[in-house]
């Protein structure tokens, strides 16, 4: 069957010309430090910018996709479109709506006439020097947590005012500068969006459940959860957080079958004072 290989490079294109990230081939054989494996792996890069300066790269390869992606894509679009492609034009779709994400660098992919073969998307780290599930786990002022919080719950609400929703929006995902005096968010992982005007609030509770079951029991106190939601309707609209709640612990639930998060509920440990 005959194989289609298109790569586009964005930006630093003489780092991966140094690196050796030219061809399909050299985007398949490339070692670095591997930070997830499986299937859709993803490699951690150390290397300098055309300035010489440090600069940090990850590089996410698939290596095996569901043959339905590729024929739901080909039914949709006319063509078959990779899972790179496919969340290349997902941080696309983002930035477009006004929204920070990890800069993009290039794209590389194989497909056959009804399904890739193989696909890989190239990043530049997230700004900002935290991400939430590192920031929950540490001891900061209650008064710390409440601004971080606060800022982040009015920008999910205006992220899905401006139509552009993800499933996938763990607490590891979503970066800033915890010491900024106004955070400013970065979002990665975007291999699955919602994206739409009106945005369906299915999409807001996929999201808002995403992120609910990646921030353990312990972490964050059920006071913090209902407050973030209050500013999220942002309005004093209290049938509808009720509702929120509801269907977000229907989704939290499903997501916990799923074995998503299975820290959630697991107590904080006990001190045990020594006599």
């Amino acid at each position: 069957m005959i194989s289609c290989s298109v790569i586009v490079i964005e930006k630093h294109g003489p780092v991966l010309a140094r690196l050796g990230l030219n061809t399909l081939e050299q985007f398949k054989n490339f070692d670095a430090e591997v930070i997830q494996p499986d299937r859709r792996e993803v490699l951690r890069i150390q290397t300098t910018d055309e300035q010489g300066r440090d600069m940090l790269l990850f590089l996410k390869r698939n290596w095996r996709s569901s043959k339905k992606n590729g024929l739901v894509s080909l039914l949709r679009r006319g063509r078959v479109w990779s899972l790179a492609r496919e969340e290349w034009e997902n941080f696309k779709t983002v930035q477009r709506a006004g929204f920070q994400t990890a800069a993009l660098v290039a794209y590389a992919e194989e497909c056959g006439p009804l399904w890739e073969k193989f696909s890989c998307l190239l990043t530049e780290a997230a700004v900002g020097p935290d991400n939430l599930e590192q920031f929950l786990q540490q001891n900061h002022a209650p008064g710390q947590r409440r601004r971080i919080f606060d800022a982040l719950a009015r920008e999910v609400r205006r992220m899905h005012e401006a139509g552009v929703a993800t499933p996938d929006f763990w607490s590891r995902h979503i970066f800033f500068d915890a010491d900024a005096a106004v955070p400013v968010f970065c979002f990665i992982d975007l291999a699955r969006l919602d994206s739409g005007q009106p945005l369906p609030r299915q999409a807001w509770v996929r999201a808002l459940a995403s992120l609910n079951v990646s921030a353990p029991m312990r972490l964050v106190s059920m006071r913090e959860r209902l407050r973030f939601l209050r500013l999220y309707v942002g309005r004093a609209d209290r049938a509808l957080v009720r509702t929120l709640v509801r269907e977000i612990k229907q989704r939290t639930q499903r997501l916990l079958d799923r074995n998503k998060y299975p820290d959630f509920l697991t107590p904080a440990p006990v001190s045990v004072a020594h006599r």
